[in-house]
């Protein structure tokens, strides 16, 4: 596996987990990589999320992993769970990728369409009655090509020679956002072949058709950050998800307007102070 994401600065990372509060008997139960925390801003009784630092889809797959092992002792314990999220699989397109071809020796092509499957075989046989809901992953954030090898390097996916060596036509949009798209419908298809197991994603949604690229509302202002913008997110989330949706109140908008703004405050002195140039502006400040 690729080494831990946790070397470049964003904020999908600090703070407690929202894994070490309590989680509900009753409700619904998110499990995933750093991408599961954008539901951390629905806060519900009902909702509890259980995130893996780096954790990939891949390695769910694997027998003795330990983020398999307490997933499926999670749900043994609640067999009220009436819904089971799954949000992996970002890491394995946009990082394990780069590291299997870059990284290891001798190089590696990722089999992602077999990662799918066994992924959601895993989903589909794990104990307890809920319904299991599997989340596509994530498009790209990335824009330039070339921001691609910096990024991984950042995170720690790669050392800088190793990123040094990436060629750049596999960090293309079009490479990228293929890759994702592929792994999403290999995802669909798995799901379709378990009656509890159902698949949605947003990432048309997200991207503009025209270039592949993300939409200004979801494009951090780090070049090199690999996620998308939480509130703007959720939003999308709330759209797309009736139980989500319903578990907020009328204010909650207003107040993921209020929290983006101060993390983009927070985000634009966390880069002054580290010397790194802002060269883009969110769509909410203007941009």
């Amino acid at each position: 596996a690729p080494p831990s994401a946790g070397a470049a600065a964003d904020r999908a990372e600090p703070g407690p987990s929202r894994g070490r509060e309590r989680l509900p008997e009753a409700g619904y139960l998110i499990f995933g990589d750093s991408f599961s925390r954008i539901f951390s801003l629905v806060r519900h009784a009902e909702i509890g999320i259980k995130p893996y630092k780096g954790g990939s889809a891949k390695g769910l797959t694997k027998p003795g992993n330990t983020n398999r092992e307490d997933i499926a002792k999670t749900l043994a314990q609640r067999p009220g769970t009436h819904t089971a999220v799954f949000v992996f699989g970002s890491v394995d397109v946009h990082m394990s990728y780069y590291y299997c071809k870059y990284g290891r020796e001798p190089p590696e092509e990722i089999d992602l369409e077999a990662i799918a499957r066994a992924y959601v075989a895993f989903v589909a046989g794990l104990p307890g009655p809920a319904q299991r809901l599997v989340v596509g992953a994530y498009p790209s954030s990335l824009i330039e090509a070339e921001s691609v090898p910096k990024s991984v390097a950042a995170y720690g996916v790669l050392s800088e020679a190793q990123a040094a060596r990436v060629d750049l036509a596999d960090c293309s949009l079009a490479a990228r956002q293929g890759r994702t798209r592929a792994f999403n419908a290999a995802l669909r298809a798995a799901c379709a072949e378990h009656a509890a197991v159902d698949f949605v994603d947003i990432c048309d949604e997200m991207l503009d058709p025209a270039t592949l690229q993300l939409r200004p509302a979801y494009l951090d202002i780090s070049t090199c950050n690999i996620h998308v913008v939480w509130e703007t997110t959720i939003l999308l989330w709330l759209q797309r998800l009736p139980w989500l949706r319903e578990r907020t109140d009328s204010r909650f908008e207003s107040r993921m307007r209020r929290s983006l703004s101060r993390y983009l405050r927070d985000k634009e002195l966390e880069m002054a102070a580290k010397g790194i140039a802002i060269t883009r502006v969110h769509e909410s400040e203007g941009g």
